[in-house]
């Protein structure tokens, strides 16, 4: 049996990106203006997929149209500013901004295609694909990294290969197993609209789709997250894509002349500095521990003066030091790391008066500057030939101030 069914002009043609249409209707609300034409030739917003943007030329002047909705079965146009009329017009779609929904959406299907053949219990969650990116939410299993990079390199295989995508339309009832579809598609409508990547996946869907893999060029996992027991998985294609891929090379070959090494062993490279990384962490917990135990502590009245000398440490690392402090108590603490820069940070609580007055002075007598807030300073030598010696000054200052 034939079926018959009103397709939209996107599903036959996606690649027109010009026509004659009638608007029916203008409504100005909420800050926008929605224009309702009588011709489906643009691709509303839905299914997980943005909506077409593009301009309407009416009397040889421009509208700018932001989004497509479809409201009672008819096609409304977002737009921030309000045509001069009804009537006819000329609809120019954005065509970078369908062509990479294209390319992005026709992706999502392979992507997700690999996945369920290897995962079968995974259910499709919350999609969304736009002109830039798309995003997936596998749901039942946090997938592992490198499950989900093998799966991109099963993608772009596929994409190389230059597979043909097809579509065409079915009745419901023909829709079996091997067609992947939303719970409730099939009850829902009589007719089904299949996108076939060959013979690899087959799925129902109403979006707008490449007719050969190649168009896609490449696709990139650019972040992956474990959220609830789900996997969310975001990614680019197309120019997008390869622009992402030419930054990190270039990124990577750059740095390697300021820190010799082959690319090959990049990955070795950035084992090690997480395995740093992870050593400066526990070193950082490590001075925490000595400060609150060690004798930098000096108990002048009532209140409570805790001076470190930290050579090497970056400032953000001083100030998470002392947050980590979790002072409640009148005190003053001040640190000072050396390195290009000789950096010194004080932090007040419950003091009488501002940070600024217990170090200020003291530090530009000694040639540095600084500034801050209510209860942090934060400031800074250049030159310094001795900051063992500078601090024990500094100490030294701030220690009469206080007892002031």
């Amino acid at each position: 049996m034939k079926i018959m069914i009103a397709q939209p002009y996107y599903w036959t043609d996606p690649m027109k990106g010009e026509f004659e249409v009638e608007i029916e209707s203008i409504l100005e609300a909420n800050g926008d203006c929605y224009v309702r034409i009588n011709e489906q030739v643009t691709k509303p917003a839905g299914g997980g997929q943005a909506g077409d943007k593009g301009i309407l030329i009416i009397d040889e002047k421009e509208y700018g149209f932001i989004d497509t909705k479809l409201h009672d079965e008819k096609t409304v146009l977002v737009m921030k500013s309000s045509p001069a009329r009804k009537g006819k017009a000329l609809l120019k779609l954005d065509m970078s901004w369908r062509r990479a929904m294209m390319t992005n959406h026709t992706a999502e299907h392979i992507f997700v295609g690999v996945m369920k053949k290897k995962y079968p219990e995974l259910i499709l969650g919350w999609i969304w694909v736009d002109g830039v990116h798309g995003t997936v939410v596998l749901e039942g299993k946090v997938i592992p990294l490198e499950e989900i990079l093998g799966t991109e390199t099963k993608v772009n295989r596929l994409i190389h290969d230059e597979v043909a995508v097809t579509t065409k339309v079915v009745s419901a009832a023909d829709v079996d197993e091997s067609v992947r579809a939303r719970e409730g598609v099939t009850s829902k409508n009589d007719a089904i609209r299949l996108v076939n990547v060959g013979e690899f996946d087959s799925s129902a869907c109403s979006g707008i789709h490449v007719t050969n893999t190649r168009d896609i060029r490449a696709f990139k996992i650019t972040d992956v997250k474990a959220q609830e027991g789900n996997t969310h998985i975001e990614f680019v294609t197309g120019e997008i894509a390869v622009a992402n891929l030419v930054e990190t090379y270039n990124i990577a070959l750059t740095r390697k002349y300021s820190y010799p090494y082959e690319i090959e062993q990049l990955g070795a490279i950035l084992d090690k500095s997480k395995t740093l990384q992870i050593s400066y962490g526990e070193a950082v917990d490590k001075i925490l521990q000595l400060m609150r135990e060690g004798p930098n502590k000096e108990q002048l009245e009532t209140v409570t003066f805790w001076h470190e000398y930290l050579q090497g440490f970056e400032i953000s690392t001083l100030r998470h030091l002392i947050k980590e402090l979790k002072l409640t108590e009148p005190s003053v603490t001040l640190f000072l790391t050396s390195g290009k820069k000789t950096n010194i940070v004080l932090w007040t609580k419950g003091m009488p008066k501002d940070a600024a007055h217990y170090i200020t002075d003291i530090v530009e007598s000694l040639g540095g500057r600084g500034g801050g807030s209510a209860d942090a300073y934060t400031g800074g030598f250049t030159e310094v030939e001795n900051p063992q010696e500078l601090f024990l000054m500094i100490v030294e200052k701030v220690r009469k101030r206080i007892l002031e």
